[in-house]
């Protein structure tokens, strides 16, 4: 019993030994890892006011050092000038006075002829002309060079009637009615222009201009010695001729996309002539006509520059 007793006792004093020991280990072990996790909170603390601080002093810098306003480009000078360049289309209306002087010569010649003198009629037509334009300007200092199409319906018209006929010897035709009639009308006129101008003050511009003009005229004449005679000679024809046209103007411009313009021009389509034989028939007598084809036309005008 007395042996039992001591081996109870010596193993549980061995137990209160082991616990002691292992308490003083936890103990100890507690007690390094407390300066750690105070030193780790005390680290991340000084971090913490080391960004709160870098913050106030970024917010503070725009604070203390205000932005200075942007400088701002300085505004391009307006401009005074009226500039030429570019390309434009108009419109325009005015009236044109034609020369359409007929030669009338008897065929084969005068004396065979006897009852017919030459003679010369003037139907000098004219009219009410308007249309469109469309062209193009280059300015160079006070130079502006271009170049304009234009085309023109018209009005021009005229007609002339001489009785009674003069016959060779001067005297005239017997009887009542006979005449000499020469006609002419142009329906419409067309030109390519190159242009060129200078400049009066910026707004002024005066040109000059030349080019090939085309057109549509009817022709028409009649030699009649009906009633005492017998024969007439009517000749009717129509034609798209072409010449030239040369003239001037004055423009005024009156906003950066408008101006307005006066313009003369005078062209010259050239002759037309036709003979033709007696109605009815009696070789060999012919007549011969020869109409002239010019006219000066005076318009105004309005453009819009793009």
């Amino acid at each position: 019993m007395r042996s039992n007793l001591k081996v109870i006792t010596g193993h549980l004093a061995i137990w209160v030994l082991a616990t002691l020991i292992a308490g003083s280990a936890v103990s100890s072990a507690f007690a390094s890892d407390q300066p750690s996790a105070k030193a780790d909170g005390q680290t991340a603390s000084a971090a913490t006011l080391s960004s709160d601080s870098n913050l106030l002093a970024a917010a503070a810098v725009p604070a203390a050092l205000p932005t200075a306003p942007a400088a701002s480009a300085a505004p391009a000078p307006a401009s005074n000038g009226y500039h030429w360049t570019g390309i434009y289309v108009g419109a325009h209306i005015g009236g044109a006075w034609g020369n359409a002087d007929t030669n009338v010569d008897p065929l084969p010649d005068a004396a065979t002829f006897i009852n017919l003198q030459p003679s010369r009629l003037h139907p000098d037509p004219s009219g009410i002309i308007g249309g469109g334009q469309i062209g193009a300007n280059w300015q160079h200092n006070i130079f502006v060079l271009g170049a304009e199409f234009d085309i023109s319906g018209t009005g021009m018209d005229g007609r002339q009637t001489v009785s009674p006929i003069i016959q060779n010897d001067g005297t005239p035709f017997p009887g009542n009615g006979n005449h000499i009639t020469s006609h002419q009308d142009t329906t419409w006129l067309a030109s390519f222009r190159p242009r060129v101008g200078v400049t009066l003050g910026s707004r002024f511009l005066v040109y000059g201009t030349a080019g090939v003009a085309f057109g549509h005229v009817n022709y028409s004449a009649d030699t009649d010695f009906r009633p005492t005679g017998t024969e007439n000679y009517p000749a009717a024809v129509e034609d798209t001729k072409t010449g030239w046209i040369a003239g001037g103007g004055v423009e005024v411009g009156l906003h950066k996309h408008w101006s307005v313009r006066g313009e003369y021009l005078h062209y010259d389509l050239g002759d037309k002539q036709v003979t033709v034989d007696a109605n009815p028939p009696l070789p060999p007598f012919q007549v011969h006509y020869k109409w002239q084809t010019t006219a000066n036309i005076f318009n105004v005008g309005v453009n819009f520059r793009f």
